[in-house]
């Protein structure tokens, strides 16, 4: 079960995440200042998303609040009156989903979590708890393995011999790892790492190992499920974890040991035996357009051929925004926006009315949030 201090923690996760995702303050991500101070200094049309975000995840009517204290105490109750916690999925393929898990769940993960960690004395939080991936590696393994809390600013330049411990696991994720690297570090003794979020590259693991890490855990799983596999060496498939059963034929499933549904996997993957597989890639989702079934990702693929393209991401408008699709472009050298009068000529070949993106977001990278996941723009 969750104290009134875990429930402030992913609070003050969500406003300063709330605040980099809207570039009011990009640092605040990595920022660990006093939460209340956090609380006074938020404006108020941002503070105003956070009361929306908190009420889903606590499962609450949205309402504002005067301090944070009483934002704390009015979720905590509501968090014992539903007896678990409701995280969103990305939304990077459609509209963000609600996801609950209830605290047998959380508790389940985290027992069956525990053997991954058997000297791991204290945990090095670099993420944020209201982030389902956070929330189960720095609030609920912690409490399972009975080790303390330090949550760092996910700046890669810390002077990290003196920050870090031995037995401490530093949870981070690939972005911040591949940043790690680039700045040279090296692990102390008997520190180990642990990634998630999003895909790290053979070659990241590989960096990590050579650093000096004790030990190098990648996590595979989904908000809808929360963890499945895990994996501790590049170029190897994810042995699935010891709380899900498996269904392996016509199409791969899990279901957890305790009961519920058979559930699909997130991604296209590839068995290698019962208990292990490689993820290939994202499943396509659907989404509705003026209610005809579109594919963003197939969206993609038709603006990525276009020769003025260098990289691309194709979503659903949030609902305040439209109901069509939207695209953000990286041009090759030599295009600019002046060629996107080309480029909608191109598409309206290629695509139906439906599939066609209403508005065009132009950048030098994609973008992508703090965790390095797809972000929404």
């Amino acid at each position: 079960m969750l104290s009134k201090a875990d429930i402030k923690r992913m609070l003050g996760d969500l406003m300063r995440t709330e605040l980099a995702r809207k570039r009011v303050d990009a640092l605040a991500v990595f920022e660990s200042d006093d939460i209340d101070e956090v609380f006074v200094r938020m404006p108020q049309e941002l503070l105003q998303n956070v009361f929306i975000h908190t009420a889903a995840v606590f499962g609450f009517e949205p309402r504002t609040f005067s301090n944070l204290d009483l934002m704390t105490d009015f979720s905590f109750a509501s968090y014992i009156k539903t007896g678990g916690v409701t995280f969103l999925t990305s939304g990077s393929t459609s509209t963000p989903k609600k996801c609950f898990h209830s605290n047998s769940m959380i508790q389940e993960e985290a027992c069956g979590l525990k053997f991954l960690f058997p000297k791991v004395r204290r945990v090095v939080s670099l993420v944020p708890s209201s982030h389902l991936y956070g929330f189960s590696f720095t609030v609920a393994l912690p409490r399972t393995l009975n080790v303390p809390v330090v949550t760092l600013p996910a700046l890669p330049t810390q002077p990290w011999e003196k920050l870090l411990e031995e037995g401490d696991v530093m949870v981070g994720f690939p972005l911040f790892w591949n940043y790690w690297l680039r700045c040279g570090n090296r692990f102390p003794p008997g520190i180990y790492t642990l990634s998630s979020t999003s895909p790290c590259k053979d070659e990241t693991i590989q960096g990590l190992l050579d650093a000096g890490t004790a030990g190098f855990t990648e996590i595979y799983g989904a908000s809808e499920t929360g963890s499945i596999a895990h994996r501790h060496l590049p170029a190897v498939p994810f042995e699935i974890l010891p709380f899900w059963e498996t269904l392996n034929a016509p199409t791969p499933k899990i279901r957890r040991i305790s009961g519920g549904e058979w559930k699909r996997l997130p991604d296209q993957v590839e068995l290698k035996g019962e208990r292990f597989l490689i993820p290939l890639k994202r499943t396509d989702e659907g989404v509705q357009v003026a209610g005809i079934n579109v594919y963003p990702k197939r969206v993609e693929e038709v603006l990525s051929a276009h020769p003025a393209i260098k990289e691309c991401r194709v979503r659903l408008m949030r609902p305040e925004e439209g109901n069509r699709l939207k695209a953000f472009i990286v041009f090759n050298e030599g295009y600019s926006q002046e060629h996107l009068g080309i480029i909608r000529t191109y598409l309206a070949q290629k695509l139906t009315v439906h599939e066609l993106p209403r508005t065009f977001t132009f950048g030098e990278h994609l973008p992508v949030s703090h965790l390095g996941k797809d972000s929404d723009w």
